[in-house]
């Protein structure tokens, strides 16, 4: 029995045309279901448990539409974007890509680095779209620099320097790590320019794992990267892609190797793999990983050490889009979740983005400077202690599942709070900047200049 829960726009795979999509409960999944006239019908799964896809309305935010909007037109989401009038939600994070270049050429990688066009600015370009995100975004500013791989570039520590004097409050920088691990100087330098932290592709635990997703088997490099880190205190978010028959089965595994490396590590991002840039084959829905699917997972891999219900929605973006917990490490190497859905939604969703750009740029720090004067033997066991670990001795585990062109859904691209700044003066949001069609035709992934 099949019961038509809401309805949305989406895209044509095909054309990139935007059609009407219906969400339908069937056999306690959801499935997204969109009809293009010319191209047919397209059936895709989106969540399992209907019950908890509805109960998850309960934490939805008071949105904070952006003050400042670059495209006039309404009503064309999400062929026209840039941001434009429908847009409900003020920007969080802000991914800044300086290069389409890449050392490697992953068989997965969402932005098809050294494929479909050339794309390097130069600083003066990269000037232009720091002005575009200090036009548009409220202060604290959080950058991504993205690409491609930013640390191709030799002057990356000018790219940090120029953002922090033009005002950007604190910038990350989107790695696979193989020149960190090779090149030590240049990792104190990108972090003595200002970078704040790390988003470090991780994707598991054993070399097979990489030999899928990358090509090869870039364990060790990965490892003498995080190495490096530790030696600069520099801090690291584990970005673990997720895919079913690649590494579905080490999620646990992950996060018992991030323990290990808490303070270096401050989080692990699992991302289910979205089909959008270069990916091995067209996805069936037994090629996806939902997001309940990661959660139950994680909980069964953990054996109820991180649960189901340790994650909630960050009500910041649709509730559909993100989870997110945060545990503290205790003494005996577990993890004590302070996240739980039994505590229900937060009281106040109102600012809920500037709310959200703060804890970012809290959590990037290094380590919490400790108020206690005390000795970690005095601490233990004690209420002061416990606060003392718990502001250099947290794990956050995060998820976020990006929708691709057969699962993208309008709504969720209007209130969406990562966006993607292009050299034109635009800010798109991530998902949609780089969904593609089928045969790789894409809205706004390519070079403007």
């Amino acid at each position: 029995m099949s019961e038509k829960i809401g309805e949305t726009q989406s895209l044509c795979p095909h054309c990139l045309r935007t059609i009407p999509a219906d969400k339908i409960a069937e056999n306690d999944n959801v499935y997204l279901v969109k009809t293009c006239p010319e191209h047919g019908t397209f059936k895709v799964l989106i969540w399992r448990g209907v019950e908890d896809y509805r109960d998850l309305q309960r934490y939805a935010c008071v949105f904070s539409p952006p003050e400042k909007i670059a495209v006039q037109t309404k009503g064309t989401c999400p062929e026209v974007c840039g941001l434009c009038p429908d847009h409900k939600q003020h920007t969080c994070l802000v991914v800044l890509e300086v290069t389409n270049r890449c050392n490697l050429k992953c068989p997965v990688c969402f932005a098809s680095a050294n494929e479909r066009y050339k794309f390097h600015p130069t600083i003066d370009e990269i000037r232009k779209m720091y002005q575009t995100i200090l036009d548009y975004v409220q202060h604290p500013i959080v950058v991504q620099i993205s690409g491609g791989e930013p640390t191709i570039r030799d002057d990356l520590p000018e790219i940090v320097k120029l953002g922090k004097s033009m005002g950007i409050d604190y910038i990350e920088v989107n790695t696979n790590g193989i020149r960190l691990g090779e090149d030590l100087d240049y990792l104190r330098r990108i972090k003595d320019a200002g970078v704040s932290s790390l988003y470090f592709s991780f994707d598991g635990v054993t070399g097979d794992v990489y030999t899928k997703t990358c090509g090869k088997d870039l364990l060790e490099p990965k490892l003498r990267a995080l190495e490096n880190c530790r030696k600069v205190e520099m801090g690291v978010t584990l970005v673990c892609v997720v895919a079913p028959g690649i590494n579905l089965h080490q999620v646990g595994d992950v996060i018992q190797f991030a323990k290990k490396w808490i303070p270096t590590v401050k989080g692990i991002h699992f991302q289910p793999l979205s089909y959008f840039g270069r990916y091995p084959k067209v996805p069936e829905d037994e090629d996806r990983v939902v997001l309940p699917d990661l959660l139950r997972e994680i909980e069964k891999q953990t054996n109820g050490e991180i649960r189901f219900d340790s994650f909630i929605p960050t009500s910041c973006a649709n509730v559909h889009c993100d989870a997110k917990s945060m545990s503290v490490l205790l003494e005996d190497g577990s993890l004590l979740p302070l996240t739980t859905r039994a505590l229900g939604p937060p009281r106040d969703t109102k600012n809920v983005a500037t709310k959200t750009r703060k804890e970012i740029c809290d959590l990037w720090r290094y380590i919490e400077e400790s108020v206690s004067t005390s000795s970690e033997e005095e601490l233990d066991g004690t209420w002061l202690g416990f606060i003392e670990r718990a502001k250099t001795r947290y794990l956050t585990i995060s998820a976020m599942p990006f929708q691709d062109v057969w699962t993208v859904e309008a709504e969720r691209l209007q209130g969406c709070c990562i966006h993607t700044v292009t050299p034109d003066g635009k800010l798109i949001p991530f998902c949609l900047f780089n969904i593609n069609s089928l045969d790789g035709k894409t809205l706004y992934r390519h070079k403007v200049f």
